[in-house]
């Protein structure tokens, strides 16, 4: 146990936490005074006095029988892979924590504010301040034209997209969406009870065939989801892709939903086009972005969402329910570097991940994997047709940790539970280039192995 500690000092700093709950649930185990302790924590759950003469193993099996049978208990695939890079001490390039340094700017914005007191809770569509610095930036990048009460600030992307399935979905309503997949998106959608209409994304540009998109509508149909630029594929919506599903929102009286949060990293002659941005689908457009990758901020949770002010309105009660308000002083911070950094901050960063994507580019065919050249995001998909033949990526990806010491997130965590089963549904691993040089060197030398 204490290997995987430290394992994971190595990759992410802190294990105090995690220290900390291995020890506490020692502690409780064998002692009389412990077992009383967690049984305080859980109050409730038991309408009796605790038993001290039952074993630890006795209450946990009765907790967990009044769990909701529906429960989704598996853990997602990047985070299984974090384990077991840990456990042998390797290169984990399959979680998008984006290890990329935070501007200044915005880090000392973040000391300033908890020094100023900022530390309360918050009006629940964000501090005026961070609301009215995004809505400047969407209208002069995004070329959408909102003003503050046309933002929310949300717990990073994902609070964004909970809401809005929480306040339109219900069980039997149907979403229109792309795949291969965001995880996040399928599982909230799954946990919403909605049933998910797939087009397929098809190799090598993953383009969509409209007809298969038609296909998909129904009278059911709540809102069609697109994820530009795309985790994992690095797609980047073209605008004639987007005026076509602009076109099919308007023939059957359809919102969209778009997730954004990679829209400053797009490479070679691809740009980012925001779908809000089109004539007529501003007021039928929800657009989700985020500062946790364009500041190197993933864990501070600052996202936002942008749509008509009515619609914001619902989804800030909806919000406010769950998650009350985003951190207090995070939110002074992100605000603080959308009005300081420049348009030379966005160019470097788009000059850093066009270089780091060379780089991955590079290491992944020292090991014999064939890289699909991303468009945008900071993700690439390498193939394992060639290397692993006849071997789905989840057995694939258990050879290239134990060879090569080098974590990737496999394909069915994109493509759906039949990859696991079967090789010709998914056949590619998900690198991320979010990382520090030498991390991405190194990992090439340790593919070489393979």
């Amino acid at each position: 146990m204490r290997s995987i500690y430290e394992a994971y000092d190595k990759q992410f700093g802190d294990t105090s936490r995690a220290r900390h709950h291995h020890t506490r649930f020692e502690s409780c185990r064998g002692e009389r005074r412990g077992i009383n302790h967690l049984a305080w924590h859980f109050h409730g759950l038991h309408s009796q006095p605790v038993d001290q003469s039952v074993p630890w193993t006795g209450y946990c099996a009765s907790m967990k029988e009044k769990l909701a049978p529906d429960l989704q208990l598996e853990q997602p695939a990047l985070r299984v892979v974090t384990l077991k890079v840990a456990k042998v001490n390797g290169i984990n390039l399959g979680q998008g924590v984006c290890r990329m340094p935070v501007p200044d700017q915005v880090k000392k914005a973040a000391h300033q504010a908890i020094e100023d007191g900022k530390n309360l809770y918050c009006p629940a569509a964000g501090i005026p301040e961070a609301r009215e610095a995004i809505a400047k930036r969407l209208k002069s990048w995004n070329k959408i034209l909102a003003n503050s009460d046309n933002v929310m600030v949300t717990t990073g992307a994902t609070g964004a997209f909970e809401v809005v399935c929480d306040a339109f979905l219900r069980t039997g309503d149907e979403v229109v969406s792309f795949v291969p997949y965001y995880p996040y998106h399928h599982n909230t959608l799954t946990k919403a009870k909605a049933i998910i209409r797939y087009v397929k994304l098809h190799e090598p540009d993953w383009s969509f065939d409209v007809e298969e998109l038609k296909r998909a509508i129904t009278k059911k149909t709540k809102f069609i989801l697109i994820n530009t630029p795309n985790n994992p594929t690095g797609k980047v919506f073209s605008r004639t892709e987007l005026e076509t599903i602009a076109e099919l929102c308007k023939e059957h009286n359809l919102f969209c939903v778009t997730d954004e949060v990679y829209e400053y990293m797009t490479y070679d002659e691809h740009t980012h086009l925001s779908m809000a941005s089109l004539p007529g689908m501003f007021e039928r457009t929800i657009t989700i972005g985020s500062y946790s990758k364009t500041f190197a901020i993933t864990g501070w949770r600052v996202g936002y969402l942008a749509a008509p002010a009515e619609i914001v309105d619902v989804l800030r009660c909806s919000f406010d329910r769950v998650y009350v308000c985003t951190p207090t002083p995070f939110q002074w911070a992100v605000a603080e570097g959308i009005n300081q950094l420049g348009d030379e901050y966005y160019a470097w960063l788009k000059s850093e991940y066009t270089r780091k994507r060379a780089l991955m580019r590079d290491a992944l065919l020292k090991g014999g994997l064939t890289p699909h050249q991303p468009q945008g995001a900071y993700y690439i998909l390498a193939s394992t047709r060639e290397r692993f033949p006849n071997q789905t990526s989840d057995r694939a990806l258990d050879t290239l940790i134990e060879r090569a010491e080098v974590g990737a997130v496999p394909a069915s965590d994109f493509v759906g539970e039949a990859a696991k089963t079967d090789p010709s549904v998914g056949n590619f691993f998900r690198f991320c280039f979010a990382v520090p040089d030498e991390l991405i060197i190194q990992a090439g030398n340790q593919l070489a192995r393979l």
